[in-house]
């Protein structure tokens, strides 16, 4: 009696327990599930479900989730309108992202929607779409079409020696093979990968695991202001920056398998992209999404202007300056936020929205000739003479700007 009545309650002790939380309660050496069950016990071990790498981990281990390392990841935010212009080499377009392109008009750029909400990611708002225009047949060696995304040297500082996981969101209306890709900001080591779309015009998400850390070889730069990594898709590429060895680091740039489609082969091809998530973890966590306000904060880090958002055509008075005497005028501007580096600052009327002018509001006047404003990254100072019409004493100057230190 005793010995069934001690069994008795140390099996209602495990019931009760297991219950009372999550209903399971495994016998020491059991198999974990692959799947999320709530806390279970073994073994006097509490083991909880961690989404990032996607299986049950002791309680004595802290399960963090993973950081997405890259900025304005479903390009919500735009400096240059919704469909910028692109042209032979490199253009700068969304925040924080380049479009890669050998020759001019084979590709044009525009927003589109992203992916809706599922499992594994929330509802994305914004995604870059580009279609091709003119058709390159037969790819030259050297040819390139790809899209860029930059992450500054000071954001990968603290992830040297971990492994990284490398995700986004893909659509295209040609299923084929394509090619993801990371590379120093020396452009001389790569990792690229292949991936396949099965499926034309669904939403993909492409998923490129338990990349090794990033290597000691190769010009690497953790710095602030400067292009740490290039995290790139490929729409297609010439035989230059192709490689079998997939799936590894290498001394070199190359930017794509040895099974890369070119998409540039059909006029009105179409590729999208949003969602680009670089994490330091073996595995690919949920795809979130910022908020908007989040993502424009991170933005005017790299580029910020006094026009409307999104537009060259209005704006807002940034800048004020006193003719303190004739001809001579001074005032100073402080940046919404610090500046990733020194910007590059252009002056514009706000009447007629034209480069390299300014107006005399008092006079109605527009000034097309003064003295340079000087530049930090905390804002801009303007003291000197403007000579196109001299001003007179006390007249009120008012001029937009753009500050542009985005990365390249």
């Amino acid at each position: 009696m005793d010995e069934t009545f001690q069994q008795a309650c140390i099996l209602m002790e495990a019931t009760v327990e297991g219950q009372f939380l999550t209903g399971l309660v495994l016998p020491p050496g059991s198999t974990l599930p692959s799947t999320d069950q709530g806390p279970i016990a073994m073994g006097g071990v509490w083991y909880f479900f961690d989404p990032v790498s996607g299986q049950y981990l002791p309680q004595s281990l802290q399960a963090r989730a993973a950081k997405n390392y890259v900025k304005n990841s479903c390009y919500q935010i735009q400096q240059t309108g919704s469909a910028p212009a692109l042209v032979a080499g490199v253009t700068k377009i969304y925040d924080m992202c380049l479009c890669r392109m050998t020759t001019a008009g084979v590709l044009a750029i525009a927003s589109d929607v992203g992916p809706v909400a599922s499992a594994v990611n929330d509802n994305f708002p914004a995604a870059i779409k580009y279609t091709v225009g003119t058709v390159v047949a037969t790819l030259g060696a050297t040819d390139l079409y790809a899209h860029e995304h930059l992450i500054e040297g000071s954001d990968i500082a603290m992830i040297q020696g971990e492994p990284l996981t490398l995700s986004f969101f893909c659509w295209v209306n040609q299923p084929g093979t394509y090619s993801a890709y990371l590379c120093s900001g020396g452009r001389d080591e790569s990792y690229c990968m292949t991936f396949t779309m099965p499926t034309a015009n669904t939403w993909i998400r492409v998923q490129i695991p338990n990349i090794p850390a990033i290597p000691t070889s190769g010009t690497w730069s953790y710095g602030e202001g400067v292009t740490g990594m290039y995290v790139g898709v490929v729409m297609a590429c010439g035989s230059q920056w192709q490689t079998a060895n997939t799936g590894k680091w290498n001394g070199g740039l190359f930017m794509a398998g040895t099974s890369q489609s070119n998409m540039c082969s059909v006029t009105n091809n179409q590729m999208k992209i949003t969602g680009m998530r670089l994490e330091a973890s073996p595995q690919a966590g949920f795809a979130t999404v910022n908020s908007f306000e989040a993502d424009l904060h991170d933005a005017i880090r790299y580029y910020w202007t006094s026009y409307n958002y999104q537009s060259t055509t209005t704006g807002v008075w940034a800048i004020t300056l006193i003719a303190q005497v004739a001809g001579f005028a001074a005032g100073t501007l402080l940046f919404p936020r610090r500046m990733a580096k020194v910007p590059t600052v252009t002056v514009y009327d706000p009447s007629t929205n034209t480069a390299a002018n300014m107006r005399n509001l008092t006079t109605s006047v527009a000034i097309t000739a003064f003295a340079a404003p000087s530049a930090t990254q905390k804002g801009i100072s303007f003291s000197g003479a403007i000579t196109t019409p001299a001003s007179a004493k006390s007249d009120v100057i008012i001029a937009n700007i753009t500050a542009d230190a985005r990365l390249a």
